[in-house]
């Protein structure tokens, strides 16, 4: 099978997949979930439910906020105790749903056999309808909403839906799992947003140091049958798993500074998003179930895990049921380390997007004192957007704000392959997300301003 990549930039860390000959296990209910209704990328979503009110699981308990939002539902059969601000893993106060739960009892109409549904219905807009009303959400990273990233502006055209199997951030391990496990569901899930795209082509991408999920699903795409739908074998190199990086390896492809991938054709979803279309479309369950990794350079290979989770676990109880935090973690991490997020705070609860619990010890987490930038240019070398850390670095440190959207800063990616690569050390992925994030807000009000300026000519 012929393997490919990305073009520019990336590197090559130890993948360290230490935890994936763990099979998926269920975790058993905590006594309280608390449901974040900031769970997706735009805006939170709003309540529908009241203090005192009984719920099941499956059930709607958040409405989207606005065009990009995502439904919210719970995730266990109970009572709601409160609707409050609590503490995410970054420690920002987010409002969360708290419901104490009872038993486990599901809404009506939906369906929790095995049996596998593979006929996919005709009618696109009802399609897109179950996957708006069940939330579902992009789960490689963005939690961008589904609905809206399958159904492209009037004049954009689909020609090539990309399956993200990539997985190519160190010690990860969920999207392996489900891929070895639900292989046919991730192609039906596939199936069906290809068809509401248009029936265009369809890759599904894998990394080479993955040849167990590479057969499993070249296996399932050969018994379903669908038209159209083939596996990818890619060469590990990361972020390959990057969606501008996805398309230049699948269709050699490159999206401009500020465009869209549909602007080349292209539409990127995650392995375990097709697997929640799935169960949306086919069995009319709402996305409330995923599935993390417990791994870590400090956690014994007994001691790792791969969970299905509910939404609104708190950390603290996964990590307890789990055997508790290691002695030797200076550092946990949700998500893989390259892009992942120091938690802040364990005890808040999982999300749609949660995807580990990374302990990392002191030898793994500690940073050399910085030097000299020497320039040596391998950060630029690096870097799989093309930009020139070392520049933006400069540019950041004194902040020239209009020299930096002018050199794309907005267009970094945050996967620190220029910090990875510098022989000097030098923080350069944490000052250019600062100056990324300054730049993004300038972008956003000149935006907001250019609106309300068009919205008064028109009076």
């Amino acid at each position: 099978m012929a393997k490919t990549t990305f073009r520019i930039g990336g590197v090559h860390p130890d993948d360290a997949k230490v935890s994936r000959g763990c099979a998926i296990e269920v975790l058993p209910l905590p006594q309280t979930v608390y449901i974040s209704m900031a769970q997706h990328l735009g805006a939170p979503a709003k309540p529908v439910v009241a203090v005192g009110d009984s719920v099941k699981a499956g059930q709607l308990i958040a409405e989207a906020g606005g065009f990009i939002s995502a439904n919210v539902h719970s995730s266990v059969s109970g009572k709601v105790k409160s609707i409050a601000p609590r503490k995410d893993i970054a420690g920002n106060n987010v409002l969360h749903v708290e419901i104490t739960v009872e038993g486990d009892e599901w809404a009506e109409g939906i369906d929790l056999s095995d049996t596998l549904v593979t006929e996919i219905p005709g009618d696109r807009a009802a399609i897109l309808d179950r996957i708006k009303a069940c939330g579902v959400v992009g789960l490689g990273g963005a939690t961008f909403p589904t609905h809206v990233k399958l159904n492209p502006a009037p004049g954009s055209v689909a020609e090539c839906l990309i399956i993200n199997g990539a997985e190519c951030e160190p010690y990860l391990t969920s999207d392996f799992r489900i891929m070895l496990e639900r292989p046919k569901e991730i192609v039906v899930g596939a199936a069906i947003m290809k068809k509401v795209l248009g029936d265009c082509r369809c890759v599904i991408g894998i990394e080479e140091n993955k040849p167990e999920a590479i057969e499993s699903m070249s296996k399932a795409v050969a018994e379903l049958g669908y038209p159209g739908i083939e596996v990818l074998s890619l060469k590990k190199k990361y972020p390959q798993g990057g969606e501008k990086q996805l398309i230049d390896a699948v269709m050699r492809r490159q999206v401009k500074s500020g465009g869209l991938p549909i602007s080349v054709g292209a539409v990127v979803q995650n392995v375990a998003t097709s697997l929640a279309v799935y169960e949306a479309v086919q069995k009319n369950k709402p996305l409330v179930t995923n599935v993390m990794t417990i791994t870590g350079d400090c956690l014994p290979v007994e001691k790792q895990h791969n969970y299905q989770f509910r939404i609104g676990m708190p950390l603290s109880y996964i990590a307890e049921y789990a055997g508790g935090v290691p002695e030797g973690a200076a550092k946990i991490i949700s998500g893989g380390p390259m892009m992942g997020r120091a938690v802040a705070n364990m005890d808040a609860c999982t999300v749609k997007g949660s995807s580990s619990l990374l302990y990392l010890s002191e030898g793994a987490t500690k940073r050399s004192e910085p030097g000299n930038c020497i320039r040596c240019g391998r950060c630029a070398d690096a870097c799989p957007m093309g930009l020139e850390p070392f520049f933006l670095f400069k540019l950041a440190k004194v902040g020239d704000m209009d020299q930096l959207e002018a050199n794309a800063v907005q267009d970094c990616i945050s996967c620190g392959c220029c910090q990875f690569s510098c022989p000097a050390f030098l923080p350069l992925l944490d000052q250019i997300n600062i100056a990324k994030g300054q730049v993004l807000g300038i972008l956003k009000a000149r935006a907001a301003a250019a609106k309300a300026a068009a919205e008064a000519a028109k009076k």
